[in-house]
């Protein structure tokens, strides 16, 4: 029996959160909590999707005579964006005459939740990016009409489209890229399309990351951040101004090494979202958020919400590794983690 095992990082965003999807770019970083997918060819009768972290859900599915995937069981909830993944990559090996299996696959995406809550890694990302990976390795990598040649934005914009990032009220596809690329990104969209450029973060620059506590609705908050922008348009406006022009600042310190030049616009874009609370009715920045920020601040350093906000995982930065260590002993130990960057991105293992 043929398996292959795919592995895909989870992310966090460092600066750009919201503004991204209005063209600023941002920088996000692959941590080291992935995803992992496997698949083995099987008969067809045990043809089947097991989605550990959807309540060990089972999803059945048979290929009709014509090569047709279809789905013998409704989808449990938050399977949809999989789903459309799967039936995208094996209709691009259909018509280039791929011989496609039945196949049974286990996706297991615990690493990137705490419990049943997500930590706000960008799970569903590393999902969508685990399970192309090894549907192409199982039955396109080498097959006749497949370049094998895809550019690393180019498979985002791919994934976007069939993910659902690109739908309109989603998100950039940021999660994506972390998970596809590994390490830290710089990542802009540019219309429909994707620019990325590998990042070498200042080497005096030190990242702790905090759990706030909470899991947060991405999609939700990103609604709430559109409706503010019909409701209070010139406020709006004035925010994102302002976090374009800090995403811009904190880009070009990333280039030029310059960890002091990084934190402040680490440091100003938190407070920025620290505004959003008002704006959107909804807390960008929580309690917990604001206890970390406080103690972090009086060790020297900076923080912010990470991505969306709302709860989910925050970064301290330091421009020395020392305080980062006091940390840990001034913020309850249900606020610690072991996030750690990872510079490899997705890849296969065939067993």
């Amino acid at each position: 029996m043929s398996t292959w095992v795919a592995s895909a990082p989870g992310k966090v965003v460092l600066l750009g959160e919201y503004a991204v999807l209005d063209g600023a770019p941002a920088l996000v970083q692959a941590v080291n909590r992935r995803c992992t997918v496997r698949l083995s060819l099987c008969a067809q009768d045990h043809a089947r999707i097991e989605a550990v972290q959807l309540g060990n859900a089972t999803i059945r599915f048979a290929f009709d005579e014509l090569g047709q995937l279809r789905w013998q069981d409704g989808f449990p909830p938050g399977f949809e964006r999989t789903a459309d993944v799967i039936e995208s990559v094996l209709q691009y090996g259909r018509e280039r005459g791929a011989a496609i299996r039945p196949f049974a696959m286990r996706i297991d995406s615990g690493p990137l939740f705490s419990g049943s809550n997500k930590l706000g890694l960008g799970s569903s990302g590393a999902v969508a990016v685990a399970v192309d990976a090894a549907l192409r390795a199982a039955f396109l990598d080498h097959k006749a009409g497949d370049s094998g040649d895809e550019l690393p934005r180019q498979t985002v914009g791919r994934l976007r489209a069939v993910a659902g990032s690109a739908r309109p009220g989603a998100g950039s596809g940021i999660d994506l890229a972390a998970s596809l690329c590994g390490g830290t990104l710089e990542f802009r969209l540019a219309g429909s399309q994707v620019e990325l450029e590998p990042v070498q973060l200042p080497r005096d620059l030190a990242l702790f990351y905090v759990w706030a506590g909470e899991p947060a609705s991405t999609c939700e908050l990103l609604a709430a951040w559109r409706q503010a922008a019909k409701i209070r348009p010139d406020e709006h406006r004035r925010l994102l101004e302002a976090m374009k022009t800090l995403a811009e600042e904190g880009r070009q310190a990333a280039q030029h090494a310059d960890a002091a030049a990084l934190m402040g616009a680490m440091a100003g874009y938190g407070c920025i979202m620290s505004k959003m609370n008002r704006l959107t009715g909804h807390e960008i920045v929580t309690a917990e958020h604001r206890r970390a920020a406080a103690v972090v601040s009086e060790l020297g350093g900076v923080y912010k919400p990470c991505g969306a906000g709302g709860g989910d995982i925050g970064v301290a930065a330091f421009s020395r590794p020392g305080p980062a260590a006091h940390l840990r002993s001034r913020l309850p130990e249900s606020m610690l983690t072991d996030l750690k960057p990872d510079r490899r991105g997705v890849y296969v293992q065939q067993e």
